[in-house]
């Protein structure tokens, strides 16, 4: 049974007091263990398409399920429940918490959610895997944009959740650090987790067990 469905997910949106369909009737299925990719030019739909996914943002029509369980009819709490504990989204951008450590932000999740805190050789490992082992102690703005980058991306992962939605987790990073970070997807996904990423890097599509293109707000092609 497929972890995350997507059933004729349309959003549209007004321009110009014209209306346009920035995700335009998607149907998207991820089982467990799978890594998807989806690769498109900006303004393709690919984070709207996130965005629904993860109950951020209502579609305008279709049926987002998770767990075989439709988010249309799960209250906010449980929402928020359900991302806390099963789904970990990187958006784009930067998440710490300038007033925490390194390994405090790894952690807060855990910390604030009341889910089971991974252990100290969890942690280790995970930030060693990522080149950040020995910043654990630093605080974000003792960071480059990478480091900080590959920081949010162990806070993510740690726990093994049950999908991982990455918006352009490697747009800062170097060739070294983006194989890093995609070697670990891929171990992660071995694991059983289902993990999602959308880039624009077209030489990492090959870590990935399905790709998929998207245009103009659909799923223009399997590449």
């Amino acid at each position: 049974m497929a972890f995350l469905e997507a059933q004729k997910l349309v959003k549209e949106y007004k321009r110009r007091g014209k209306s346009f369909r920035a995700v335009d009737n998607i149907d998207f299925s991820i089982n467990p263990g799978e890594f998807v990719m989806i690769e498109g030019e900006s303004g393709s739909g690919k984070t709207t398409f996130l965005n629904l996914i993860t109950g951020l943002t209502d579609p305008t029509s279709g049926v987002v399920l998770i767990d075989g369980r439709s988010l249309k009819d799960t209250g906010d709490k449980e929402i928020s429940k359900i991302r806390n504990e099963k789904i970990k989204y990187i958006p784009q951008g930067e998440s710490l918490l300038s007033a925490l450590t390194v390994r405090e932000n790894i952690l807060f999740p855990f910390t604030i959610g009341g889910t089971k805190r991974p252990s100290d050789e969890r942690l280790l490992e995970v930030a060693g895997k990522l080149g950040i082992a020995e910043l654990l102690d630093e605080y974000p703005s003792e960071l480059s944009g990478g480091e900080m980058r590959r920081a949010t991306i162990a806070r993510a992962v740690i726990n093994k959740p049950s999908l991982i939605i990455a918006d352009e987790p490697t747009g800062s990073l170097d060739s070294a650090n983006t194989s890093k970070v995609m070697d670990i997807f891929r171990e992660i996904a071995a694991e059983g987790t289902a993990v999602i990423v959308v880039t624009h890097q077209k030489e990492t599509l090959g870590y990935a067990s399905r790709v998929l293109g998207m245009s103009k707000g659909r799923f223009a092609s399997a590449i």
